[in-house]
């Protein structure tokens, strides 16, 4: 692709009871996935317990640390980063109506693929479904039953960093995200 954007995921591994559970049943390496945008370097956005919100890995690393990361980047054309954002830019205006999906987790470990429900999203569902709106970037599977590792499996997704938090922001930065 001439003159491409980017994409990134950001997969962590957490170490808090309910991420240790989610591990466990999904038998995964990462708990967590999060995405963002190649001109918003070091800005991530997810949905967590509590709900929608934009992440900085340097906000994380205060309260957490030594935490596992790896971090993909997605050449995608113009159009589908701009479909991309315009997803992403729909639920950042409206980040207060939004919960997450805890039913939908464990409804997506029983691969029992589900209906979105109309505001409530987990993380990785959530990177799925603004990766699939730019109908570039395929995972071939619903949204509703993607895990962060299965992130690691998408096809045109090159590691621009692997190891920690502070690590990745460390790098961020000196060099900003390649």
């Amino acid at each position: 692709m001439k003159n491409e954007r980017h994409v990134f995921i950001l997969l962590t591994r957490h170490t808090d009871s309910f991420s240790q559970l989610i591990l466990a049943l999904i038998q995964g390496y990462y708990s967590h996935a999060s995405i963002g945008f190649d001109e918003e370097k070091g800005r991530f956005y997810s949905f967590t317990r509590r709900g929608f919100h934009d992440e900085e890995p340097e906000k994380i690393c205060q309260k957490r640390h030594n935490v596992p990361c790896v971090l993909y980047k997605i050449p995608v054309s113009h159009q589908a980063y701009d479909s991309m954002r315009s997803h992403l830019e729909h639920h950042y205006k409206g980040r207060g109506g939004w919960k997450y999906n805890i039913v939908g987790v464990f409804l997506g470990i029983l691969k029992f693929p589900f209906l979105r429900r109309s505001n409530k999203r987990f993380c990785s569902q959530f990177v799925a479904e603004v990766l699939k709106v730019g109908n570039e970037v395929y995972l071939h599977k619903r949204s509703s039953v993607v895990f962060p590792d299965d992130f690691t499996k998408v096809r045109l997704a090159e590691p621009a960093f692997l190891g920690t938090l502070e690590g990745l922001t460390k790098r961020t930065l000196r060099q900003r995200i390649p």
